[in-house]
């Protein structure tokens, strides 16, 4: 059992929900990381009302499934609040809008720190469906997304690991975003490159790896080169052994000359992932 701390640097936590399982598992974790850290925590669901043809005119809206949310939100919230360690304020919101437009705007909204997401397991329907938004999520909205595993239980988190493969990373705010991270939490850093051991650093990897050096020297991390084949496998490893509580990853699957973190990487690690994963976008 942890004990609450009065600390005043996290501000606001939001985690979009469906009420699933995986919705519910990443909830519950996200409002014990808003006790430890005594932020505001948000549940936001979003949902695409039916068509109705009038004539010649389409329209849309239900009063009655606006209601049925209002319900289910209502449930799923005292649900929660049921299985936290402590008690703790859960502010909603219910938009009638599409997953991606409706977070996007509320996040506009609410300016969160972090938001917090859930994903499946490794198979089955569930991942098709969660597993797709959750991806879509971190890879289009301009927020740091922590996404859960399953079964994940908060801890508090002291120490952080950074997949960095030194590709233009210098040009990323991402970087601004790990510093406030690490200092908010007071944790430790530590900045992991898998590659295999026939790799060989060109010039501007050699260059990229002294920016950033440079750049994170405030927080004084440790550095680790791991030697894998497979980029998840190599992660996970060092993940156990050095007892890392979160990683943190850029998903830069538009620059198609990026190796660590093209979609197939960012949607291989979510989904095997031993800890949670910090996603951010510079």
């Amino acid at each position: 059992m942890f004990s609450a701390l009065k600390i005043y640097i996290m501000k606001t936590i939001l985690v979009p929900v469906d009420f699933s399982a995986t919705a519910a598992n990443a909830a519950e974790f996200a409002g014990n990381l808003a006790i430890f850290y005594n932020a505001d925590l948000w549940f936001y669901h979003s949902y695409e009302p039916p068509v109705f043809v009038t004539g010649n005119t389409l329209s849309r809206g239900d009063s009655k499934q606006q209601i049925e949310m209002e319900h289910q939100m209502q449930a799923f919230k005292k649900e929660i609040q049921s299985k936290l360690r402590f008690s703790i304020t859960i502010h909603t919101k219910i938009a009638m809008a599409s997953l991606h437009e409706g977070l996007e705007g509320f996040c506009k909204e609410t300016t969160p720190d972090i938001v917090v997401m859930g994903i499946s397991g490794k198979s089955g329907l569930a991942k098709l469906v969660s597993g797709s938004n959750t991806l879509k999520v971190v890879h289009h909205l301009k927020y740091p997304v922590l996404v859960i595993p399953p079964k994940t239980v908060f801890m508090p988190v002291h120490k952080i690991g950074f997949a960095c493969n030194y590709d233009k990373v210098l040009y990323s705010s991402s970087i601004d975003i790990l510093e406030k991270v690490v200092k908010d939490f007071n944790a430790e850093l530590c900045v992991i490159d898998v590659h295999s051991h026939y790799k060989k650093y060109n010039q501007e990897e050699i260059l990229e790896g002294m920016f950033v050096n440079e750049l994170l020297k405030k927080i004084s991390p440790e550095y680790h080169t791991i030697d894998a084949e497979d980029i998840t496998e190599g992660i996970n490893s060092f993940t156990d052994e050095a007892n890392i509580d979160w990683i943190a990853a850029i998903p830069k699957d538009h620059n198609a000359g990026d190796k660590l973190f093209k979609h197939s990487h960012t949607k291989d690690l979510l989904y095997h992932a031993h800890v949670p994963v910090l996603c951010m976008h510079g």
